[in-house]
Parts: structure tokens; C-alpha cells; sequence
């Protein structure tokens, strides 16, 4: 599994545990506010864990402009594979 994969199944896994979803009903393309009715203080739930899953340092603004799960883990690649 590449760590692109990973990640993107570690973020879609806590998006569902965080916002109570199941995994199969997370897409991509899933929006944070709209569907998934995010408020700052679930973002920053999932900021802090993906900061320890994979060792890297999340701002909350870069992370809050993020619209979508796919965005989420772009994101989260990019910081990644820096």
C-alpha cells in the first residue's frame, strides 16, 4: 500500500469515528461544513490526530480552507512527503 493509500484510509477512518459516519458513506468528495456539518472544534480533533499518526505539523488555517476529504488528504500528503 502506497503512502498516499495510507493515508488516505487513515483520514476517511477518523472523519467517520470524529463525525459518528460510517467509512462507506465518506467520499472525496464529501464536504466538511455541508455534509459532514463540521464546526473548528472537529478540526482540531482531527488535526491533533493525524499530527501523531504520521509526524508532521498541520496549521489550522491551511487545514480549514480545506473543503473536502480529498483536499483533507492532499494536504496531508503533501506534508507528508516533504
Amino acid at each position: 500500500m502506497s503512502i498516499e493509500e495510507r493515508i488516505a484510509e487513515r483520514v476517511m477512518k477518523e472523519v467517520a469515528r470524529i463525525f459518528k459516519k460510517k467509512e462507506g458513506e465518506l467520499t472525496r468528495d464529501t464536504r466538511f461544513v455541508e455534509d459532514l456539518n463540521a464546526k473548528s472544534v472537529n478540526i482540531v480533533e482531527l488535526i491533533a490526530v493525524l499530527e501523531n499518526e504520521f509526524g508532521i505539523e498541520i496549521p489550522f488555517m491551511e487545514a480549514k480552507r480545506r473543503k473536502t476529504l480529498g483536499a483533507a488528504i492532499d494536504l496531508v500528503v503533501s506534508l507528508r512527503t516533504r
